[in-house]
């Protein structure tokens, strides 16, 4: 049986008791904010202390976002407009750049350094230790000169037809049909085809007709050099 409601008591202590409850209440340790939203306002500060802001929709900023204290990113972040950093940066991960790169600074790599396109160098370069150049790459040295390995056993070749090369044995500096051959214990200066001299362990050879017309002579004196059929030079005794 519910109970009477007596007229003639007031309602003050009700309204006392429910002035009381909402003195000490903490409505914001459980809110929810609607469409409406909530603005702070005329300096106003959101302050979170000793507790976290968790945000599972959309934060956007039109403002400045300043952050003193580490930023922690782990997830994809994309970042469409101009970036600056003027303190220490260091990418521990994999790093692609799609991009034109310029960099007007000092750059310093420890690990390996691989390059698959097209390198250009276009100021002073200075290599310190040792150049190794593989798979048969020719180095070209202005518009004249080029190192090239598919030559022999390698190759100075010029653009008017002289080589500087090695093979198995000798090397040689050629133009046309005259070269210079040196091997190991022989010397020899072809001039044209046949004709050449040699100097080697066994003494100096001359290959091919002497032309004497344009030496000069002498009279009056004992010969002592003599030239066998194989163009031997020999001195008489």
């Amino acid at each position: 049986m519910a109970g009477l409601h007596d007229l003639s008591r007031g309602e003050l202590q009700d309204i006392l008791k429910r002035l009381r409850q909402l003195e000490s209440a903490a409505p914001l340790q459980n809110a929810s904010i609607g469409a409406g939203g909530l603005r702070v306002y005329d300096g106003g500060v959101i302050t979170i202390q000793n507790g976290g802001l968790s945000v599972t929709g959309t934060a956007t900023i039109t403002g400045t976002l300043q952050a003193d204290g580490t930023i922690t990113f782990t997830g994809t972040f994309n970042q469409s407009g101009p970036t600056t950093f003027t303190g220490d940066t260091k990418l521990n991960g994999p790093t692609h750049i799609n991009g034109t790169t310029d960099i007007a600074g000092n750059v310093t790599t420890t690990g390996t350094f691989t390059q698959n396109g097209t390198t250009n160098l276009n100021g002073t370069t200075s290599v310190k230790g040792d150049m190794n150049v593989t798979g048969g790459g020719k180095i070209k040295i202005g518009s004249s000169m080029t190192l090239d390995p598919s030559v022999s056993s390698g190759a100075l070749v010029f653009s008017n037809g002289a080589q500087v090369f090695t093979d198995a044995t000798t090397v040689q500096m050629f133009k046309g049909t005259s070269a210079v051959t040196v091997a190991d214990g022989t010397a020899t200066v072809q001039g044209n085809g046949s004709n050449y001299v040699r100097s080697d362990t066994t003494g100096n050879t001359i290959a091919g007709p002497l032309k004497n017309t344009s030496h000069s002579t002498v009279s009056s004196v004992t010969a002592n050099v003599y030239m066998d059929a194989s163009g031997n030079i020999k001195r008489i005794v």
